[in-house]
């Protein structure tokens, strides 16, 4: 079907995150030492994507692939854990450590003869170069509650995720190398017990929580901007996503806290972040605000009279500068 320039760009920015999630599964085909939750990770992304490309084609009269009811369920709940800190602070508190304890019950009656005596783990943490880029707490979050219908969960996610992979391929996924990687760099997980054995030094629920935000904001701004070497929309947009919601997240963690962080909020933008997690430009841009040889084709010049990097740099020091308070709150301080 013939689209309109809107709708072109809107295509080129599904196709970018088709081809992202393409070269994500194939990292283990070229990078034999990568180690570590990275796929887990990116899941609600990848909700972003199956249930956002789907609802795009349907809403245009493109004749992709469709969801079944169950897919429908299942990505629609899988594209909100990427809201996980839009959810009220006592909310998202209670979620994590509900989940910790969890897995701190799971692995304790699994406890083989020499973990009884020595201990054991509990939380697996991802790191790439040394930096805190996830937590299998985190990833256990980002999958729905409701799938765990029965023991073979690992086959039913194995079944379920082909309809994300059939709307990659209906967008030329494959048409195209995947992005490039730093095949040097150092992507590994380390196993601890928290609190007993932790890197952190605020051995609470709070410094807990404020770890796990660590992950999630290093996950965009380490692994994702430094792991690919090309420079992808990607980088700008799991990111932003994280920065619009952590800017009300942390006021509301300092009042009930009594703590100090501070997050620079002049990017908050609304609009910016529906285009970002919807791809439904025409209903923010015109033909005249489009600039297709911008990663973003121009989405922050609109937003923000910025171009693509201009933006990046001040999102990603934004980000930074709050993830340095965390280290420093929670004792990682050397990392």
């Amino acid at each position: 079907m013939e689209l309109n320039a809107i709708q072109k760009a809107a295509y080129e920015l599904i196709q970018s995150d088709a081809r992202f999630i393409y070269s994500l599964i194939t990292i283990p085909k070229y990078a034999k030492k990568v180690n570590s939750n990275y796929l887990m990770m990116s899941q609600p992304y990848i909700g972003l994507f199956a249930d956002g490309a789907e609802q795009w084609c349907t809403k245009i009269g493109m004749s992709a692939p469709t969801f079944t009811k169950e897919e429908k369920h299942y990505y629609s709940l899988l594209r909100q854990s990427h809201k996980l800190y839009e959810r009220p602070y006592l909310d998202c508190m209670s979620l994590l450590i509900n989940k910790l304890k969890e897995s701190d019950a799971y692995f304790y009656s699994n406890r083989r003869l020499l973990s009884k005596f020595f201990g054991y783990y509990n939380v697996g943490v991802d790191l790439f170069e040394g930096a805190f880029c996830g937590n299998t707490i985190l990833c256990a979050l980002y999958l729905p509650d409701k799938i765990w219908i029965n023991d073979d969960i690992g086959p039913w996610i194995r079944d379920i995720s082909v309809i994300a992979g059939k709307l990659a391929k209906f967008f030329e996924c494959t048409a195209y190398e995947p992005y490039r990687f730093n095949l040097n760099a150092h992507v590994n997980y380390k196993d601890y017990h928290f609190y007993k054995k932790c890197p952190i030094s605020n051995k609470t629920d709070l410094g807990f929580l404020l770890f796990s935000v660590l992950c999630s904001v290093n996950y965009a701004i380490k692994f994702i901007n430094e792991y690919f070497v090309d420079e992808i929309p990607q980088k700008f947009k799991f990111a932003y996503l994280q920065y619009y919601y952590l800017c009300d997240f942390i006021s509301e963690l300092n009042l009930k806290n009594g703590t100090n962080l501070v997050i620079n909020e002049t990017l908050k933008d609304r609009s910016l972040r529906n285009c970002l997690a919807h791809y439904g430009l025409g209903q923010y841009m015109s033909e005249e605000d489009l600039q297709v040889n911008d990663p973003l084709k121009g989405l922050t010049i609109k937003a923000f009279n910025m171009d693509y990097f201009m933006a990046k740099e001040k999102l990603y020091l934004y980000l930074t500068e709050l993830t340095d308070q965390i280290k420093k709150l929670i004792g990682l301080d050397s990392y």
